[in-house]
């Protein structure tokens, strides 16, 4: 009988360790706060706050303008979405062709090209300085006399 007693005890120890444990677990949950998810009603957002979302002038360049000898500047809203932010494809000369990340500023777009701060502003085509858009009304210079496109 005696060598029965630690078998008949073993089961009661292993149950007693296994209720600390389960207390354990229930004392670490208590301590995690729930989480709650915060979810944005769209309907409840008030008209005006949709003004804010105006287009910018900047917004009607969008799309593909051309210059001389296949020089092209294209527009392209940014991927990240941002309002004024834009996505700027060029081909400058007959060498080179580039993409650059654009900002508008008031009634301009403003990007670095080679270390360079340049700002595409609307224009004609003789402020261009390309015979080949003399004339023409609806372009967008990026230097006055040296580097335009038009549409």
């Amino acid at each position: 009988m005696r060598a029965l007693s630690p078998l008949l005890i073993l089961p009661l120890l292993l149950a007693g360790c296994a209720k600390s444990d389960d207390t354990m677990a229930v004392a670490n949950n208590a301590t995690n706060a729930a989480a709650v998810e915060t979810i944005e009603d769209m309907d409840s957002v008030p008209a005006n706050a949709q003004a804010t979302d105006a287009r910018l002038p900047t917004d009607d360049w969008v799309g593909r303008w051309t210059g001389p000898e296949g020089l092209f500047l294209d527009i392209q809203p940014s991927p990240d979405g941002k309002p004024g932010h834009y996505a700027l494809t060029n081909k400058d000369n007959l060498d080179r062709q580039g993409d650059y990340s654009g900002v508008a500023e008031g009634t301009t777009i403003r990007f670095v090209r080679d270390g360079k701060d340049l700002a595409i502003r609307p224009g004609n085509g003789d402020e261009t300085g390309f015979k080949y858009l003399a004339g023409k009304q609806d372009c967008l210079v990026v230097i006055a006399g040296q580097e335009g496109y038009c549409r």
